[in-house]
């Protein structure tokens, strides 16, 4: 039951009007809008309102029959927009110096050569290229006080009622935004499994004759699915009815971990309702409804994005997003391991909103994330001689006074932890304090011209290019003289595909400031460069990665993650254990117990 997610596949639909879409005509009229959007200087200036061009065309282009009155249509409203006055010609970017631009999105051949598009229409278009606006404050890319990220500009939400569907023109916005919004600003659109244009001409007949707003939210979670992105994994968590969608209103009465791609039993939360089920801590699950755990995994990448299978199976275990015990009742099958015995059993699951539920769900987190009141200021070591930097519990170090006084403090913890046998940066979290690595540990072991990795930013000559950042602050502190220390014991740096965005940033940086460090653990999120947010009709929001990261080698990180050396994954037998293998693992490597992982290397 559920294993294709049959909630969230297509489904069958009346339209609500006897309309049917050409999807081929209503492709071409998003490339020749948001052409228009992007390139125009009316619209980059805020005095052409895109919205409103599409809103007024939108019905003549469907009332047009053929390619011949399409074009017409197309032909009228370009003309109607007019070219803006004649100057020098603007040429393509070009990739010189050589690796300062990345073109690899680049595609015009849908205007030059297209077999749809009227001779008339194609000329215009080539004009209009040719004089297009390349001025940095664009009306709908410019995001003032944030270069690198933020949220695009000048882009009504359009917020309606939960249980109110979209118009019929706000459903096909949000698609033909949704199709610019990547062709112009999302650097990795030629990483992505299936061809852009394909998912669009896919997703047109459906948002067209989409009849409900559960569906339409269905759809945005399909197509935002397919930009095989893990900075756009979140999107799922902004849907009204995210419940229904994905049938998880009921949880399970245990907490749990996934190892060896099978979901181990770690806490009990609700003892009478495990009780009952035959569920005890240490079960390995292995089955639910029938349906092995990595198929009932893998189902969920038809809706969920992800830059590659590891950053999936790190997500999908998150207690409260509940994307794994997915039924229509309070009740699964349920096939698991129990040290010798094979067991199948009913597993009665918690409705959260139950009071007593509730209060049970609150004690047993309360309790499980409990931090003290007062963290330490001083290093942690993870064994005898060997310092542990975790990169989510590193501001409790300083005292957040002045940057001065901050700097003194942080300069006396590295100086005590160069004098130990091994250092371990375990970057499997979010970096609580951005200026740990940027700054404090730079200083230290830093190299002048600390370019470790090569960073590619929106290009406003031509949008949908990305220039090479060369200025220094975009890689360490210009202002501080690195002082080259350099550290004699060995350094291994943590990673699992938790590891994501800006830890991953950092893992860069380490792998430069540590040469001889040896990267250890699991394929990180490949999900790197600062976060963008594009508004979608019905007050939505797309997330993804707005900027392109790559090592100076040009070898990408995107989908790829960081580069690994000596691979761990987590065992069942060790979770059971409450044991830290990759922990355990890079302790050995320092204390010399494990040559086979240092020839790896």
């Amino acid at each position: 039951m559920l294993l294709t997610l049959s909630l969230l596949g297509a489904q069958k639909t009346q339209a609500q009007d006897s309309l049917e879409v050409d999807a081929e005509k209503h492709l071409n009229f998003y490339r020749i809008w948001g052409f228009v959007k992007y390139y125009h200087p009316a619209s980059a200036e805020g005095k052409l309102k895109a919205d409103s061009l599409f809103f007024l065309y939108l019905p003549k282009v469907d009332s047009a029959r053929t390619e011949k009155q399409a074009n017409a249509v197309f032909k009228a409203m370009l003309q109607s927009i007019g070219l803006p006055p004649e100057g020098d010609k603007l040429k393509p970017q070009e990739d010189n110096p050589k690796g300062a631009f990345l073109l690899k999105n680049v595609d015009d051949t849908w205007r030059t050569k297209s077999k749809y598009l009227s001779n008339d229409n194609r000329k215009f278009l080539e004009k209009l290229f040719e004089r297009r606006y390349t001025g940095a404050k664009h009306h709908y890319t410019y995001v003032r006080y944030n270069p690198y990220g933020g949220t695009v500009p000048h882009e009504l939400a359009y917020v309606r009622k939960p249980q109110e569907n979209l118009t019929y023109p706000l459903r096909m916005l949000a698609l033909a935004k949704f199709k610019t919004y990547v062709d112009y600003l999302y650097p990795y659109k030629h990483l992505m499994d299936v061809p852009w244009d394909d998912v669009i001409l896919q997703a047109i007949p459906l948002f067209a004759k989409c009849e409900n707003r559960q569906e339409y939210e269905r759809l945005l979670l399909s197509v935002n699915a397919r930009l095989d992105d893990t900075q756009a994994f979140s999107f799922f968590r902004q849907l009204h009815h995210r419940e229904k969608l994905f049938k998880n209103h009921y949880f399970p009465p245990f907490d749990y971990r996934l190892a060896e791609k099978k979901i181990i039993v770690t806490a009990i939360i609700d003892p009478v309702l495990c009780r009952t089920s035959n569920i005890k801590r240490g079960d390995v699950i292995e089955a639910l409804d029938s349906v092995g755990i990595e198929e009932w995994v893998m189902a969920l990448k038809s809706v969920l994005a992800v830059s590659n299978n590891q950053a999936l199976w790190a997500r999908v275990g998150e207690w409260g997003d509940n994307l794994l015990f997915r039924s229509e009742d309070d009740k699964m099958r349920v096939r698991l391991t129990r040290g010798e015995e094979q067991i199948t059993t009913t597993l009665r699951l918690m409705d959260p909103i139950a009071p007593a539920k509730a209060k049970l769900i609150d004690a047993f987190f309360k309790k499980e994330h409990a931090t003290p009141a007062k963290k330490s200021k001083t290093l942690a070591y993870a064994a005898k001689g060997i310092v542990h930097f975790k990169i989510d519990d590193t501001y409790r170090f300083i005292n957040d006074d002045t940057p001065e006084e901050d700097a003194v403090l942080m300069d006396t913890l590295v100086n005590r932890a160069v004098k130990a046998k091994g250092i371990i940066f375990d970057m499997r979290g979010e970096p609580d304090n951005s200026d740990f690595v940027y700054q404090y540990l730079y200083k230290k072991f830093g190299k002048k011209n600390h370019y470790f990795a090569r960073y590619y930013q929106m290009n406003s000559y031509q949008l949908g290019t990305y220039k090479l950042l060369t200025q220094p602050e975009v890689y360490f502190p210009a202002t501080i003289t690195p002082e080259e220390t350099a550290y004699n014991g060995k350094v291994i740096i943590l990673v699992n595909g938790r590891t994501h965005s800006i830890a991953e940033w950092n893992a860069m940086s380490l792998q430069r400031l540590f040469p001889n460090s040896i990267v250890l653990g699991e394929q990180t999120a490949g999900a790197d460069g600062d976060v963008k947010k594009f508004p979608l009709p019905g007050g939505y929001e797309a997330t993804f990665s707005g900027n392109a990261i790559y090592y100076p080698n040009n070898t990408a990180t995107q989908r790829q993650g960081i580069k690994l050396d000596v691979p761990v994954q987590p065992t069942l037998k060790g979770l059971l254990a409450r044991k830290d293998e990759l922990l355990q693992k890079a302790i050995a490597l320092i204390n010399g117990e494990d040559p086979v992982a240092e020839a790896q290397k």
